[in-house]
């Protein structure tokens, strides 16, 4: 299974706005592979697309707009937002089963010059 968890580089932990995340870190539970990549060119609503197509199943992400979780979840990706900290340590929680997410990371934001 592939787990995409929104990524901050320069402080290697979950980003906090998943329609704005310039990377991605990838971790693949079956074969413990971790990388790093960049969006895609990507922003909100192709993100999901883009990530199904890599084969991620689960997305990990500090903050998602309710447009953003809808878009996810209807695609049949796992859904876990509100994560904070070092992307090492969700990980690791993601694997012993303690990782929880929290609904309440979930915002409306608007987008001024957005078209939805």
């Amino acid at each position: 299974m592939k787990i995409a968890i929104t990524y901050e580089k320069e402080t290697n932990s979950v980003f906090q706005h998943f329609g704005r995340t310039e990377y991605f870190y990838i971790f693949d539970t079956e074969s413990n592979e971790e990388k790093v990549i960049d969006n895609g060119g990507y922003g909100h609503h192709d993100l999901v697309p883009y990530l199904k197509s890599l084969g991620v199943s689960t997305l990990i992400c500090g903050g998602i707009g309710s447009h953003g979780a809808k878009a996810v979840t209807s695609s049949g990706l796992n859904l876990i937002p509100g994560a904070v900290g070092d992307v090492k340590n969700v990980i690791r929680a993601f694997k012993d089963g303690s990782l929880v997410g929290n609904p309440n990371a979930m915002h409306s934001c608007s987008h001024e010059g957005h078209n939805h």
